[in-house]
């Protein structure tokens, strides 16, 4: 839902009532565009914070419940406002003819000690919103969060000094005002190809198209009817139907929804919402708003995180993969250099049948039978072309140790920054997130970041999810290579059972087993299947629908010294097929 007129006027009638003659006793702007006003209403002795953006995306007002930092040095608007705000009071706070606008009016002490007004203008229009101090007697402004000149805008400039001038007006009416006439000339208008469920948002400041949908919906009207089909009947209804929403947001009559969607938070409005999808209808405006942008926030914030770490291991992973390409090139030219041993064999044993100074000579090889025509140095006898060709070939053995060593720790690497991209996916808040990203610092991938001191920070440390399988067993799951080392080496019994999948990055998976079983067979079959399931959901062949997954008791399971996090060796396993999307087995558990 769009932060439209419906909204704003929900929301600035009850700040209006919650804030009237309150104190301003501190402003921060912890964002660029976003300031936060610390009010403290003597009437009740509550404390409030009030939220202000201007942010192109997330534009609002509303009281905010959650502590964000705030920057040690404020910025020169911040400073603007604490020097006229600070210490005022809150005499006003209203929508400007159910414009996407808002005006709170201040009162403070000035320089002289008198108290003089000051309206805060808080503009929410998308990426053209913003937040402008202006001295009401003369109409200027005295500075804004978001400055620009007539370079950006030819209608108005926003500069200290400057007059103060409204947006442009749009080519609408205003819904408070205009008649059922005016508005049913309006919808014969409008071109051929809008919809009734379009009409609102077409002719009516204020409204969003979401909003403009929702009221003919719920109106009982067809939102899909092409608006030139409509008549007398659908524009009394449609227009009455919003005048009651209109009515009923003065008298403060709504019912602020939360909006979810598959068990995730998608929207809100200051109605309930149509057609009906699970919601919260027992908060205030302030706080659905309140509730719906900060996990909104948190989910960007989380995404944010996740995805320049992965850009970052990629990187890596990259030049892991480059780096293989090119010692593997390496590793088939030295191969290739056994001929030289061949070549060193064929000259001692053939050395009495040539003499220094020839340019080649061609010897029959004992190997193959064939005429076999070898190049010589002209400066070097038979037995030092051989050794010549020794020294070349010994050379490429040692090459060929050394790149097969480098190409099995180049091999480890790439597996192990596989098993972090997946963590990094899997990881459901910022705290595991930053357990990997910890990860990352101790292996010297990536350059620690310190707090004050000096000292490193330590991140909370998060838990395996956790199962109850059909069989009432418990199956933890570990999401990143520190939950499994935990899991696998500290916290399983050794009778209990390990799953993972074969050559896969993926979790490690225990099954509690309450007691020693003395065979494979005593464990329930349901239990081993969803084990089996979560194993390969949980790792990088998720999307499949055949995965392979080892199990084998855990005692079976140990991590070779010098191991990267998460890397374990196993043996005595038995293998299993597990469908990661058959929703018939993981939907037989129990999440807790």
């Amino acid at each position: 839902m769009p932060f439209d007129g419906l909204t704003i006027r929900a929301v600035t009638d009850e700040l209006h009532e919650t804030l009237l003659n309150a104190r301003i006793d501190k402003i921060f702007q912890p964002e660029k565009d976003e300031l936060i006003f610390l009010i403290r209403q003597s009437s009740t002795g509550a404390n409030h914070r009030l939220l202000i953006s201007a942010n192109v995306n997330w534009a609002r007002i509303h009281l905010d419940s959650n502590k964000n930092s705030n920057p040690v040095s404020p910025p020169s608007f911040c400073m603007l406002l604490r020097k006229y705000l600070e210490g005022g009071k809150i005499k006003s706070i209203e929508q400007i003819d159910f414009e996407r606008i808002v005006h709170i009016t201040i009162e403070a002490l000035d320089d002289f000690r008198e108290w003089k007004e000051k309206v805060l203008i808080c503009e929410f229009m998308g990426r053209h919103s913003n937040i402008i101090l202006t001295d009401p007697d003369s109409g200027i402004i005295l500075d804004a969060i978001k400055r620009f000149g007539s370079d950006v805008n030819s209608f108005r400039e926003v500069l200290p000094g400057k007059p103060y001038i409204k947006p442009p007006e749009q080519d609408k009416l205003n819904p408070l005002t205009a008649t059922e006439e005016e508005f049913s000339a309006r919808v014969w208008s409008l071109n051929k190809d809008r919809l009734l469920g379009q009409v609102l948002f077409d002719i009516f400041t204020g409204i969003s198209p979401v909003s403009s949908r929702d009221i003919c919906f719920a109106s009982g009207l067809d939102p899909t009817l092409p608006a030139e089909e409509s008549g007398p009947f659908e524009h009394q209804t449609l227009y009455h139907y919003l005048q009651q929403r209109l009515q009923d947001v003065a008298q403060g009559m709504t019912a602020p929804t939360l909006i979810y969607k598959k068990g995730q938070l998608a929207d809100y409005s200051p109605f309930p919402f149509t057609p009906a999808d699970a919601g919260d209808n027992k908060l205030t405006m302030n706080e659905t708003l309140d509730v719906f942008y900060h996990t909104k926030w948190q989910i960007m914030r989380l995404e944010t995180f996740r995805s320049n770490y992965q850009r970052r291991v990629n990187d890596l992973l990259d030049k892991a993969h480059k780096k293989r390409f090119y010692q593997e090139g390496d590793l088939t030219r030295a191969l290739k250099n056994d001929q030289y041993r061949i070549w060193g064999e064929l000259l001692t044993s053939y050395a009495h049948t040539f003499q220094k100074g020839d340019q080649e000579v061609t010897l029959n090889n004992f190997y193959t039978g064939l005429p076999e025509t070898i190049p010589l140095d002209l400066r070097y006898n038979p037995i030092q072309n051989a050794q010549k060709y020794f020294k070349i070939y010994n050379k490429s053995r040692r090459a060929i140790v050394i790149l097969e060593e480098l190409l099995k720790k180049n091999a480890e690497e790439i597996e192990y920054l596989d098993s972090v991209i997946l963590s990094l996916s899997l990881a459901e808040s910022l705290p595991e997130l930053e357990e990997i990203v910890e990860e990352l610092e101790k292996g010297g991938y990536i350059k620690s970041k310190t707090g004050k001191k000096g000292k490193t920070r330590t991140p909370e440390m998060s838990l395996p999810r956790s199962f109850i399988s059909s069989d009432g067993l418990t199956i933890l799951v570990g999401r990143n290579n520190r939950q499994n080392d935990l899991l696998t080496l500290k916290q399983a019994d050794r009778d209990d059972l390990w799953f993972h999948t074969r050559d896969i990055p993926g979790s490690h998976v225990i099954v509690r087993l309450e007691q020693k079983t003395g065979s494979i067979h005593d464990v329930p079959d349901k239990t081993l299947e969803e084990a089996a399931a979560l194993a390969a959901y949980y790792s990088k062949a998720r999307l499949s629908s055949k995965v392979p997954v080892d199990y084998t008791f855990r005692s079976n399971v140990k991590k070779p010294g010098g191991a990267k996090p998460g890397k374990v060796i196993y043996d005595n396993y038995w293998t299993i097929m597990a469908d990661p999307q058959d929703q018939n087995i993981l939907g037989g558990m129990i999440y807790v």
